[in-house]
């Protein structure tokens, strides 16, 4: 799909006539261009930017048991067709593929790319394991940015507890689906409000209210609202976490929700029991839960400012070895936490 030859020569012509000092390559899938893109570019810095480690996503889905997604190429698969590959046999064996050949491409890049970067401390640890020491200095994190909307607020009465994310994506449905079932057996007297644009059926739960599309951030994330993040597809980082603490309101989740920012409190990254505890008796945990989430935001601020961001990237893109001859004869410098 990525690699025909005509999008080929529009790539030749592309740098030929923008003659650009960097190329920036979003995500794993041109990965067959990167030796073509090499050559047109006379040495000039490559940078592959893989966001998530997809191999890493893979193995996870297959061990997990979770059903394999066409994801952008839904509308062109029919449904008996994707109801035929997660049958367990099938979905197995093409997870395990796809685990192999991701694996593969991820090499590959890092070989032909002079930086790597990815946004989740976890997938760079799970990459450079699989890498030799001087291929692990091209290996960066850099992770999205966040800009405070509000201060950090203690919700008011009455509480509710709330939810935002369409269940179209794997991620959400099974945060949802968790959710209702926490609803169901503890029974908790907090409403949850669920937001987003639903495509499955759920079962009526008490104090369960799907509210649709938000027309803003600012219709979740209340003053009166605590942000429930819950996630059980390991990978990348849940941005949910980050624009709940952002809107002000205190986030609450589990150890996947926060995996990969580098951050870790036991009051907002809780075990099953703990939140099962926390939504049925909310205001005893409170006050543990606010302190935690005050040095999230400051953490936040410190590391995932607007300004930190644009420094790392400016920290990548001006070294002296980021002009090199050839990529393996680079070493990318790790970024510090911040310049100014």
């Amino acid at each position: 799909m990525f690699s025909h030859r005509r999008h080929a020569s529009a790539l030749a012509h592309a740098i030929k006539s923008f003659a650009p000092d960097f190329i920036y390559i979003d995500g794993i899938r041109l990965v067959d261009q990167l030796q073509h893109i090499a050559r047109l570019t006379a040495g000039r810095p490559i940078i592959v930017d893989f966001d998530d480690l997809m191999s890493r996503r893979a193995t996870v889905l297959r061990r997990a048991d979770m059903p394999l997604s066409a994801g952008y190429l839904t509308k062109f698969v029919p449904t008996s067709v994707m109801k035929l590959i997660n049958a367990r046999i099938f979905r197995d064996a093409l997870l395990r593929y796809e685990a192999f050949c991701l694996a593969r491409h991820e090499r590959e890049a890092v070989e032909a790319a002079h930086a790597i970067t990815l946004v989740s401390t976890t997938d760079a640890a799970a990459l450079r394991r699989t890498l030799d020491a001087h291929a692990n200095r091209k290996v960066h994190v850099i992770a999205p940015p966040v800009s405070t909307v509000r201060g950090l607020m203690r919700p008011r009465h009455p509480l509710r507890f709330v939810f935002i994310g369409s269940d179209r994506q794997l991620q959400n449905r099974l945060s949802i689906e968790y959710l209702c079932n926490v609803w169901r057996r503890a029974t908790p007297d907090v409403e949850l409000v669920i937001y987003g644009r639903m495509v499955h059926q759920h079962p009526p739960v008490q104090n369960v209210r799907f509210a649709g599309f938000a027309p803003s951030q600012a219709d979740v994330y209340t003053e009166n609202s605590v942000a429930l993040c819950p996630a059980f597809l390991a990978g990348g980082i849940k941005s949910k976490v980050m624009e709940a603490i952002a809107h002000g309101c205190v986030p609450i989740g589990n150890e996947t929700a926060f995996e990969g920012l580098g951050f870790h409190e036991p009051a907002l990254a809780m075990d099953a029991d703990e939140f099962e505890r926390f939504v049925a008796n909310p205001w005893p945990h409170m006050d543990a839960a606010l302190q935690a989430a005050e040095r999230f935001a400051a953490w936040c601020e410190t590391e995932h400012s607007v300004t930190v961001f644009a420094t790392r990237w400016r920290n990548l893109l001006s070294e002296p070895a980021a002009l090199p001859g050839q990529p393996g004869s680079v070493i990318l410098p790790a970024h510090e936490p911040f310049h100014f």
